[in-house]
């Protein structure tokens, strides 16, 4: 079976074809939409999310994990403060953004360019206490040949820890994440605030249909320690906090500081002890599959598609050619021009179809808004009947709020990839229903690809409602600072969500926020009296929340709506395009004498042959694509056997001294 990267390549190449015959027949509709999706596909990225809780070496490990130890600074305390995006970039550039002076986001954020030894003084606790450096997101681009194909790989701040927002910033980035690498310590028993957050990660996994993108990792295998029993308390954890069988987990122990002795002396006993060929195996197979199945299927339909609306008018005058009858071509050119007819008044501002669209999208509205729902009574359940009864929270009731907030947080981004994946839905059967989808050749079970961005179809100036949701999310964002910083940090990395998502987060954990401090101080001796406060105190926030929500859902569906619009009037101009051109092709076929006829058939021949084998491969490719797609890691993956391949429970480094490295 070929690679992702090589069917990618292949896939490129094929647009290029497409390209050059669209500039030579002036077909501008259709060389826009060949140049949109071959950007998308060159620049299609998917997103591995790093987290933990504090000190189990997922800087160490991602230095490992990436071959290049020196990216991600380690300290000796809360290492990472910010979210740090990696991904490919030649040559090397490496950004901080900042917020305003005054503290506050500004409109236009500053964005600073820094060197490697600078990361530190921004993302970490040691070099950026309190955050007096306002800093929000650390960005890398770098050559690294590991992420040439479009990984992105986001490091967050550990999760559970002293600083409300971090644990924020990484719930929120859980629904969106193609692949999330949750990193626990061998040594050490998994703790009540990371069984916390893995119940939220395996709910938004239950909701967005990926359950099979959580990779769990145990660091610190080189660590001598009984830890068999710690593993075996660990595997039972997970398995009940995901509901996955133990033989399903896909668990991974890795020595970080195996590894890194590879890097420094490529010995392969070094390798062969850190386990991490399993674990690349492990990730990088399960990237394989999201590849294929997000971004080779859309590519491959919209190969299709234009090499159908180029070859339409080729067909049409070989139709033309061969049947030199006038009730023949009268037919023919019959036929088109309806086409044609119908094509203008889809055109039309006023079509049915509008309508009907925007009725769909107001029953998706309603959809989204009872998921938000939901997600809201789920968290308020949990409220009740877990974190109530929880000492840590009660030893610190901010910490409370904040995971109430952070909870509702991962609600609006999980409603938002939902929100994301039905719009193409309703695109793809839409388009079939209004006879606008050219594309014959479907990728067998793969998802539906996503809608196109309206910064490729274009903008509608009136499909958004005015005064709706967006305007509603940017007034409520700026509550409190920290939710505002919170949005900003995630409207700059989470994938597909933009500042849209980011604002709405940020507008949840403010409205949290505000009722931490008032908490904080409301203690009581007695926890039955204690839970009952707070109770009282935190109802009003249930309420805050799910009006959040609803500004969102608004905001997501008006955006929706018009990027699915937009896509719908370029297939509908693409259409004309074809059309138009086929019917002028029936003009030249009556005009010419049976010696130009001649000759011009020879030509179309040499046309048509380079568009047949673009259809040809991209069928192929499909076929490729979907066996890629539905492709199972090997035997072996499971939590009773990947950790047996790796560092031996206790067995230290066979180096000796460590010389001063240490999983952070």
């Amino acid at each position: 079976m070929r690679t992702y990267d090589t069917l990618r390549t292949e896939v490129l190449g094929l647009f290029d074809v497409l390209a050059r015959t669209a500039e030579e027949v002036r077909a501008a509709e259709t060389e826009r939409r060949v140049a949109a999706a071959r950007e998308r596909l060159r620049d299609s990225r998917l997103t591995v999310v790093v987290c933990g809780e504090f000190k189990r070496g997922k800087s160490s490990l991602l230095g490992a994990l990436l071959e290049d130890p020196g990216l991600f600074p380690v300290d000796t305390t809360y290492a990472t403060r910010l979210v740090t995006s990696v991904r490919y970039g030649d040559p090397e550039r490496i950004t901080v953004l900042l917020d305003g002076e005054d503290g506050t986001q500004e409109e236009t954020p500053e964005r600073r360019t820094i060197s490697r030894a600078e990361i530190a003084d921004y993302a970490t606790e040691g070099g950026n206490p309190h955050n007096v450096r306002r800093a929000r997101l650390v960005e890398i681009e770098t050559p690294n040949p590991r992420l040439a194909s479009g990984v992105t790989v986001l490091d967050t701040p550990g999760v559970g820890g002293v600083y409300h927002e971090h644990t924020a910033v990484t719930a929120a980035l859980l629904p969106s994440a193609d692949a999330l690498l949750f990193v626990a310590d061998a040594t050490q028993p998994l703790t009540e605030s990371e069984l916390v957050f893995l119940r939220r990660a395996a709910d938004a996994a239950e909701v967005t249909d990926d359950v099979d993108g959580i990779v769990f990792v145990l660091t610190k295998t080189d660590v001598p320690t009984e830890s068999d029993a710690i593993r075996e308390n660990t595997v039972a954890k997970l398995t009940e906090v995901t509901g996955r069988p133990a033989a399903e987990l896909r668990l991974v122990a890795v020595s970080n500081l195996a590894k890194l002795r590879h890097l420094e002396t490529g010995g392969e006993r070094h390798l062969e002890l850190s386990n991490f060929p399993a674990l690349e195996a492990l990730l990088w197979q399960a990237l394989e599959r999201r590849r294929a199945q997000l971004i080779l299927g859309g590519a491959l339909a919209d190969l299709d598609g234009a090499a159908l609306a180029l070859l339409r008018p080729v067909e049409t005058e070989f139709d033309a050619l061969a049947r030199r009858t006038e009730d023949e071509l009268a037919r023919l050119t019959g036929e088109l021009e309806q086409q044609k007819a119908r094509l203008a008044g889809l055109g039309k501002g006023e079509a049915a179809w509008r309508a009907e669209l925007r009725r769909q999208f107001t029953a998706l509205a309603r959809a989204l808004r009872s998921e938000g729902q939901t997600g809201i009574d789920r968290v308020w359940n949990t409220f009740q009947t877990d974190y109530l009864f929880r000492d840590m929270f009660l030893a610190a009731p901010e910490h409370l709020v904040t995971q109430l907030s952070s909870d509702a947080g991962a609600v609006v981004s999980g409603v938002h990839t939902l929100a994301q994946r039905r719009s193409a839905q309703i695109l793809r059967e839409f388009s079939t229903a209004q006879g606008l989808d050219l594309a014959e050749q479907k990728v067998g079970p793969l998802p539906d690809p996503p809608v196109p961005p309206l910064k490729v179809t274009g903008r509608l100036g009136d499909e958004r409602a005015p005064g709706g949701g967006m305007r509603a999310v940017r007034e409520t964002s700026f509550g409190t600072t920290t939710g505002a910083g919170v949005g900003f940090a995630i409207g700059s990395i989470a994938p597909g969500a933009g500042n849209l998502i980011g604002l709405a987060v940020g507008a949840l954990i403010g409205a949290g926020i505000g009722l931490a401090g008032a908490v904080r101080a409301n203690r009581h001796s007695d926890r039955q009296q204690q839970r009952h406060s707070l109770q009282t105190e935190l109802a009003p926030l249930r309420g805050t929340q799910q009006r959040h929500i609803e500004d969102a859902v608004a905001a997501m569906t008006d955006d929706l709506i018009a990027a699915v619009m937009a896509e719908l009037d370029s297939r509908i101009r693409q259409e004309h395009e074809s059309v138009t051109a086929a019917l002028s092709r029936i003009n030249d076929a009556k005009a010419a004498t049976r010696a130009q006829a001649a000759e011009r058939t020879t030509r179309l021949r040499g046309r048509r042959a380079p568009l047949l084998d673009v259809r040809r491969k991209a069928e192929s490719l499909a076929a490729e694509a979907a066996e890629l797609g539905r492709a199972e890691q090997e035997p072996g993956g499971g939590a009773g056997s990947s950790g047996d391949a790796g560092v031996p429970v206790g067995e230290t480094d066979p180096g000796g001294d460590d010389g001063g490295w240490a999983d952070a």
